[in-house]
């Protein structure tokens, strides 16, 4: 009866091993397959959260050019990772006061390095013109008047507008994130410096 028991025992113990070596390599990946590549949206390491394919910001900001006092700008935009370190999306700013002006623009941004975002955007600025604003109404301003005063006629325009941007991420959490950032808008053959932060929402 021992010996029944004892051989019942090893039995018992036997199919223990065997059940625990068949769930070591069925989850172990190094004995049971081999590790996939890593996928786009999947952590890197090193302490940094998974990529987001998809993103949006609110930007908050101000304009700064040589004509006009610097302006606060608001803004929105989207971008979508297509690799690992591309994505492609769009943005809209305006920048109220009196520079008046709206951006829509397509964007292409990089990840070189870190959390840095280089981006380059090319668009359409949309200026809303305030009309006469040194003329007393009497009147259009004559041909002889100072050109700095003729200048003062503020009309609509549009022009095509390349933005370029950099700035560094960072991350709160697993959704959301800041980025500071500086921008620079090649505009009519002029600067115009707009700073900010991007306040993001990752999905």
């Amino acid at each position: 009866m021992i010996r029944m028991g004892v051989l019942q025992m090893s039995r018992y113990a036997q199919l223990m091993v065997l059940a625990l070596l068949s769930i070591l390599l069925g989850t172990s990946p190094g004995l049971a397959q081999e590790t996939p590549p890593k996928e786009l949206g999947e952590s890197e390491g090193h302490g940094e959260r998974p990529y987001d394919l998809n993103e949006f910001a609110i930007f908050l900001g101000a304009s700064d050019d040589d004509v006009n006092p610097t302006e606060p700008t608001l803004g929105a935009a989207y971008r979508h990772r297509v690799a690992r370190r591309l994505a492609v999306g769009a943005l809209f700013d305006y920048a109220g006061g009196d520079q008046r002006n709206a951006i829509l623009a397509a964007s292409v941004t990089w990840f070189p390095i870190g959390r840095l975002q280089l981006m380059a955007a090319p668009g359409v600025e949309f200026h809303r013109g305030q009309g006469p604003t040194v003329c007393c109404g009497c009147g259009e301003v004559p041909e002889s008047e100072d050109p700095v005063q003729a200048r003062q006629i503020d009309e609509d325009a549009r022009y095509f507008v390349f933005r370029l941007r950099a700035g560094w991420h960072f991350p709160v959490g697993q959704i959301y994130g800041i980025l500071p950032n500086i921008n620079v808008d090649l505009v009519d053959g002029e600067k115009v410096w707009v700073y900010g932060v991007n306040f993001t929402f990752a999905l």
